[in-house]
């Protein structure tokens, strides 16, 4: 039996909110990070979709990765042409069990994607950050989007610029568009 992208998508997007709804004992996340973005599905290309999420200091110190897709986070990591950055940032092998289990999770599906971070949980003092968003298109085409966001008592957001590594795919265009990052105290 087939079915829908669509319909899957809203299936998925129904688990994660009853899930997050359980989890909260039906309470908005307080402290929480949240990523948007519309991840692109591009007729010429077939991209990895592989992707990282992490934070670093104003002064480039890393600081703590959010989110790694499954392929990347459990062997990919192996493959220096995917999210090549990130991996300069971190050695991924060094990482616990535990902390990977902690922020891997499935690769998104195109269209409108969000993920949502518990600061708290996720251990994330107030402070002023770069975000990065890093996304494997193919071959050795990365695409990495940042910008900055405080995390402190007031809520902020803030949109992410694109850098392309090596270069801009000559077929792809931008992967990601209508970045949001926004950090909510309520």
């Amino acid at each position: 039996m087939k079915y829908s992208r669509f319909f899957i998508s809203i299936l998925f997007l129904s688990v994660t909110l009853l899930m997050t709804a359980a989890l909260t004992n039906g309470k908005p996340l307080k402290k929480r990070l949240e990523i948007s973005f519309h991840l692109k599905q591009f007729e010429n290309i077939e991209p990895s979709y592989q992707m990282t999420i992490w934070l670093e200091k104003p002064d480039g110190t890393y600081a703590k990765t959010l989110f790694v897709t499954d392929y990347l986070s459990y062997g990919g990591f192996n493959l220096k042409e995917i999210c090549s950055d990130w991996q300069k940032r971190i050695d991924w092998r060094t990482v616990s069990i535990e902390e990977t289990d902690a922020v891997t999770g499935a690769t998104p599906d195109t269209g409108a994607v969000t993920l949502t971070f518990d600061a708290s949980k996720k251990n994330i003092p107030p402070g002023e950050y770069n975000f990065f968003i890093e996304v494997h298109l193919l071959e050795d085409y990365n695409e990495l989007y940042s910008g900055n966001i405080s995390i402190s008592q007031e809520n902020s957001e803030s949109s992410a610029s694109v850098k392309y590594i090596p270069e801009k795919h000559p077929e792809a265009g931008d992967i990601l568009s209508d970045v949001v990052v926004r950090y909510i105290n309520k």
